[in-house]
């Protein structure tokens, strides 16, 4: 007698969360002024890859590539720049971005967005890097879309977080925030594992945890409302994380005099 198969249910994917417009967005450029193709070429040896977009686009939304591009500069004169330290995936989403607002094309066949936590944190890092606040802002609403459907705080990620970003970042204050918000921290209870625990996280991290523990006082985290239910604790997460988005998380830079 044939045996039937039991077909697993598919995993239910947490839809993505939508955020609202920041209404300081750097405007689109004008296509008139996009000038010239330029070759980027991203990384070295195997992993090498070439990029052509337009000069107008590239100096746009970031500062460095405004300044290399100037004619007088052999990058400007030759209408090549040379990344080749950098990550092509990370570029690629820069370039998708340049040109259609987003860091992805669309979500994987499950329904998540197709960007690893680490990789949204490297694209701000590249953002932060080449003067294109724009583009770390961007990088933090997709890092909280992507925390969200993971319902994963990104606590792996803080040492090349603190590593390659300043006192102040907006991506050091998103995953202080977060971890202080949702994560439980039930292995520092554990004397077997605390030594661990400590050591796998930056100092820097775990003083602005214990800082921002302190300014709480006995005053609950409203996201932490209801802990023991999923479901309802996230719920209560974006409830308190949205409104805080822009004003915490986005640099806005005053507009060239």
């Amino acid at each position: 007698m044939a045996t039937t198969e039991k077909k697993e249910k598919p995993k239910k994917v947490t839809p993505l969360l939508e955020l609202p417009k920041c209404s300081k967005t750097t405007p689109s450029p004008d296509p008139d002024e996009y000038g010239d193709m330029i070759t980027v070429v991203v990384g070295s040896g195997e992993e090498m890859r070439k990029f052509y977009t337009y000069k107008g686009l590239l100096a746009h939304y970031s500062t460095y590539f405004k300044a290399a591009l100037k004619d007088e500069w052999r990058e400007g004169a030759s209408k090549t720049v040379e990344l080749k330290e950098d990550n092509p995936e990370v570029f690629k989403a820069f370039f998708h971005w340049i040109h259609t607002g987003k860091l992805y094309f669309a979500l994987d066949a499950s329904g998540k967005i197709p960007l690893s936590q680490m990789l949204i944190c490297e694209i701000f890092v590249f953002g932060d890097a080449r003067g294109s606040p724009d583009l770390c802002n961007t990088a933090i609403d997709v890092l909280l879309q992507k925390t969200h459907q993971e319902w994963r705080v990104p606590l792996a990620e803080a040492p090349y977080v603190y590593q390659n970003t300043l006192p102040g970042s907006a991506l050091r204050k998103f995953l202080v925030d977060d971890a202080v918000e949702t994560y439980r921290f039930e292995r520092l209870s554990d004397p077997s594992q605390r030594e661990h625990e400590l050591l796998r996280w930056p100092q820097e991290f775990l003083a602005e945890i214990v800082v921002a523990f302190v300014a709480l006082g006995s005053t609950p985290i409203p996201s932490s409302a209801g802990y023991g239910t999923l479901s309802y604790n996230k719920n209560n997460w974006v409830t308190y994380i949205k409104p805080l988005i822009c004003s915490r998380y986005h640099d806005h830079p005053a507009p060239p005099a």
